[in-house]
C-alpha cells in the first residue's frame, strides 16, 4: 500500500521509485542487491517464458477422460498431459478411367504406460463417398457399421467406457473428418482402414485427382474471430451449425513446426499404356511398371509430411470425337447410370462476347504466405488477359471490403495499370469475413451486350459456406461465378460448391509458376459457354443428380448420377449451345459394370450432397435431415448424420485402469501462418511470463540509469 500511496503522490518515474525504496526499505548496498534481485526475476520470467513455448510444440495432448479420470472410490488422479507420436498414414488408390477408389490406414501408436484414446482430424475429397471402415488389432479385421450420428457416439462412449477397443469415424464438413481410437493398450498400436470412392476432374482428355493432407484453418465471419473446435464431448450428437466452426480444428490440434503425419501412397493406374503423360505437380513420385499395362506410383522419397494436397494428373492419347461414357451397375431392381458426356462442339467456332468481369480477391490473415504470391500473381495474369472491349472492377476484402473503381469500368491502358499498381502492393492479414465483398459483386447490374462475371480467388477459409451457397442461389441472376483456389491447402469443397451454384467453374493454383497457363485455359472457357440450361432424359422414373446442371465450358464434362427401376435407350440431353440454339444428342451405349462396384454409392452420395444444396436454398430442415438418413442408412455411407462405428466385442481394459485421451496434431498447410489468422493470445502463460520478465528488466535498467546519471552530476 506505502509503493501505491508513493507512486499516486510523487507521479511514476525511476527517481520516485529509487527515493522509496532507499527510504523505506533499503541503503545503497541493499538496492544494488535489489536491483540484481529484479534482474535475475526477469531472465528467469523470459526463460519461463520460452519452456513454455518449448512445451506447446508437442506432439500429442494427453487429456484425461471425464468419466475415466477416478479411482474405484471416486477420487479424482492426477495425470498429467503427456506429449508422444501416434500417427502414420498410409494411402492407397487404384484409378480406373474416372474412378478412383482409395483407402487410407491410419496407424495410432501408444508409447506410454497408460490405456489411451486417440483422436486425430483430416480431409478427404469433398465429393469421395465413404462407406467403409475397418478396425485392426494385430491379426484381428473388426468390421464396422453405419449408423445414426448420435446413435454412434452412444456406441463408441459406451464400449470405451466397458474396456473395449473401439473406433468412431465421423464427419463434420463433406472434406473434414475425424478418428477416435479408444483403449489402445500401453505400447500397442491399432490400425484404422477408412475406404471411399470418388471421380477425379476432367478437362477434356485431361484428369485430375487431388487428395487433400492439410485443413486450413478457418475464419468464423458471425462471431468476427477465428472459430475454435469445441471439444468433442462424448455425449454430443455430433452435428453441427452448417454456418459454424464445429468440427474444425483448434490451434491445439496444430503442430507449429510441422513435419508431422508422415504419409505413404501407393497408387496403381490400370491401363496406363493409354496415357500420355501422368505425373504430380505436388510431389516427386516414382513409377513402376506392373503386369497387365499398369503402373504402380509412390513418393520419391518413400513418405512426406502431410501439409499440402497431393496432386496427380494424367491424360489420355487424343482419339478424334471423344464418346459418351455411362457406366451402369444393377443393385436388386434398380439400376445405377454414372454418366460422362463432353460438349459435341468446336471451340473455335464458339463466339466470344466481350465480358463484365468483377474480381474477387482473398487478403485476410489465412492467405498470408504463398497463398497470397498465388493470388497476385494469378491476378496479375487476369488483367493481362483482358481485352480493350471488357469491363472490370476488383473488389479486395479481409473483415472488410474495398472496391478499387465503385464500378465497372473499360480496360484501358491507364485503368489496368491502376489496377496493377494496386494489386502490388496488396498484403494478407486480418479475419476472413466474404458475405459483403460477394453481395456487392453480385449487386452490380448486368450491362447489355456483355458477359457478367465474377472471378474469385480466395483459399476459402471460412465457416459460412452454407451462407454464401444461399447468397450465390438467391442473386445469381445472369451472371455467373468462378473460382480460382491458391494455397497448398485450400477448402475444395467450398471452392466446387460455389461455382456449382454459381453456374460456372472452379479451378486450383498449385504451381505458381503454372498460373499464367492455367488463367489463359480458364480465360478461353469462360470467354466460351458451350452449352447452358442443360436436362438429362433418362426413364419417367429416374432420379438424377445433381437436379440443377451447371453449364458447361470448355471441354469439361456433363457429369450426372441416376437411379431408375429399368434402363432406358432413349437417354438424352437437351440444352442451349453458345449462339441460344436448342439442341439434342442422344447417350447411346455404356459400359455395363458388376453389382458391387460402387455406382450407387456414388448414386447415393451425390443425391446426399443434392438434399444437402437444398437445405442451403431454404429446404426444411427436417425434412432434409430425415431423406439424408433414408438415403446413407440404405446405401451405407457416411453422410453429415451417420458415423460408422466399430466395436471389438471383447473387453481389453479393466475399468479400473486408468484411461487418456491423446491428440494427435497434424500440420498447417505448407505456406500458412496460424498468427496471420489467429492473432495473438493474451491469455497465454507463455507471453504473461515473458511481459513479467521483460518489465523487471526495463525497471532494473530504469533504475540503474537514474542512478548513474544522479552520480555523474553530483
Amino acid at each position: 500500500m506505502k509503493v501505491v500511496n508513493a507512486v499516486v503522490d510523487e507521479g511514476i518515474n525511476p527517481g520516485t521509485v529509487l527515493r522509496f525504496l532507499q527510504k523505506h526499505f533499503f541503503g545503497v548496498n541493499g538496492l544494488i542487491r535489489a536491483l540484481l534481485v529484479l534482474n535475475v526475476v526477469g531472465l528467469v520470467g523470459i526463460w519461463a517464458s520460452s519452456v513454455v513455448a518449448e512445451e506447446s510444440r508437442s506432439e500429442l495432448l494427453l487429456v484425461p477422460m471425464t468419466a475415466a479420470s477416478e479411482t474405484k472410490t471416486g477420487e479424482a488422479r492426477d495425470i498429467k498431459p503427456v506429449a508422444a507420436p501416434i500417427l502414420s498414414t498410409r494411402i492407397s488408390s487404384t484409378i480406373t478411367g474416372h474412378i478412383v477408389r482409395t483407402t487410407v490406414t491410419q496407424t495410432f501408436s501408444n508409447p506410454t504406460g497408460n490405456w489411451m484414446e486417440g483422436m486425430y482430424y483430416f480431409p478427404l475429397p469433398d465429393d469421395s463417398s465413404v462407406d467403409r471402415m475397418h478396425l485392426k488389432i494385430g491379426e484381428r479385421i473388426i468390421i464396422s457399421e453405419i449408423q445414426e450420428k448420435e446413435q454412434a457416439q452412444k456406441t463408441y462412449t459406451k464400449a470405451a467406457a466397458e474396456g473395449k477397443v473401439s473406433a468412431l469415424l465421423t464427419q463434420y464438413r463433406p472434406n473434414v473428418f475425424s478418428t477416435r481410437v479408444a483403449n489402445i493398450e500401453p505400447g500397442g498400436s491399432i490400425d484404422v482402414e477408412i475406404s471411399f470412392q470418388g471421380l477425379a476432374a476432367q478437362d477434356g482428355a485431361s484428369f485430375t485427382w487431388r487428395m487433400p493432407q492439410a485443413i486450413t484453418p478457418r475464419f468464423d465471419p458471425s462471431m468476427n474471430r477465428l472459430k475454435h473446435l469445441t471439444r468433442l464431448d462424448p455425449q454430443q450428437n455430433g452435428t453441427q451449425n452448417p454456418n459454424s466452426g464445429e468440427g474444425l480444428p483448434k490451434e491445439e490440434n496444430y503442430h507449429p513446426e510441422g513435419g508431422q503425419n508422415m504419409t505413404a501412397f501407393e497408387i496403381v493406374v490400370r491401363r496406363a499404356d493409354q496415357l500420355a503423360s501422368l505425373e504430380s505437380a505436388s510431389h516427386a513420385i516414382v513409377k513402376t511398371d506392373l503386369p497387365g499395362n499398369d503402373v504402380r506410383l509412390q513418393l520419391k522419397d518413400g513418405h512426406a509430411p502431410a501439409d499440402r494436397d497431393f496432386i496427380l494428373s494424367w491424360t489420355f492419347e487424343q482419339t478424334p470425337g471423344l464418346k459418351p461414357v455411362l457406366f451402369r451397375e444393377q443393385v436388386g431392381d434398380a439400376v445405377y447410370t454414372l454418366g460422362f458426356l463432353l460438349p459435341p462442339v468446336d471451340e473455335e467456332k464458339l463466339p466470344a462476347l466481350p465480358r463484365d468481369v468483377t474480381f474477387i480477391v482473398d487478403v485476410s490473415g489465412s492467405m498470408h504466405g504463398t497463398s497470397m504470391e498465388q493470388a497476385k500473381e494469378a491476378m496479375l495474369t487476369a488483367l493481362d488477359l483482358l481485352k480493350p472491349e471488357d469491363l472490370f472492377e476488383i473488389i479486395v476484402f479481409n473483415d472488410q471490403y474495398f472496391r478499387l473503381f465503385e464500378k465497372s469500368l473499360p480496360a484501358s491502358r491507364n485503368n489496368l495499370d491502376l489496377a496493377r499498381k494496386f494489386v502490388g502492393r496488396l498484403k494478407a492479414d486480418n479475419g476472413t469475413v466474404m458475405f459483403p465483398a460477394l453481395d456487392s459483386a453480385l449487386s452490380d447490374p448486368v450491362q447489355e451486350g456483355y458477359q457478367r462475371q465474377v472471378l474469385f480467388l480466395t483459399d476459402g477459409a471460412v465457416t459460412n459456406e452454407a451462407e454464401m451457397f444461399k447468397l450465390v442461389s438467391d442473386k445469381l441472376g445472369q451472371a455467373r461465378l468462378f473460382t480460382v483456389g491458391v494455397g497448398s491447402a485450400p477448402n475444395g469443397w467450398f471452392m466446387r460448391k460455389a461455382a456449382e451454384f454459381g453456374k460456372g467453374i472452379h479451378i486450383q493454383i498449385f504451381d505458381i509458376h503454372k498460373a499464367k497457363t492455367e488463367l489463359e485455359a480458364l480465360f478461353r472457357d469462360m470467354a466460351r459457354p458451350a452449352l447452358q440450361d442443360i436436362n438429362v432424359h433418362l426413364a419417367a422414373d429416374a432420379d438424377i443428380y445433381p437436379k440443377i446442371i451447371p453449364d458447361l465450358f470448355g471441354q469439361r464434362p456433363l457429369i450426372f448420377a441416376a437411379r431408375e427401376q429399368g434402363s432406358t435407350d432413349d437417354a438424352r440431353v437437351l440444352a442451349k449451345n453458345a449462339e441460344g440454339q436448342v439442341v439434342e444428342f442422344g447417350l447411346a451405349g455404356g459400359e455395363q459394370l458388376s453389382s458391387g462396384q460402387g455406382i450407387s454409392k456414388l448414386w447415393a452420395s451425390k443425391k446426399v450432397e443434392g438434399l444437402m444444396d437444398a437445405g442451403a436454398r431454404g429446404m426444411d430442415a427436417d425434412i432434409v435431415r430425415t431423406a439424408v438418413l433414408d438415403v446413407a442408412l440404405a446405401h451405407q455411407i457416411m453422410s453429415p448424420y451417420t458415423s460408422f462405428v466399430a466395436v471389438d466385442k471383447t473387453p481389453v481394459r479393466v475399468k479400473e485402469d486408468f484411461l487418456q485421451k491423446m491428440k494427435a496434431t497434424g500440420n498447417m498447410p505448407a505456406g500458412t501462418s496460424w498468427k496471420k489468422i489467429h492473432g495473438p493470445q493474451t491469455a497465454s502463460p507463455m507471453a504473461l511470463y515473458a511481459l513479467t520478465g521483460m518489465g523487471f528488466l526495463l525497471l532494473s535498467m530504469m533504475v540503474l540509469a537514474y542512478r548513474w546519471r544522479k552520480e555523474v552530476r553530483s
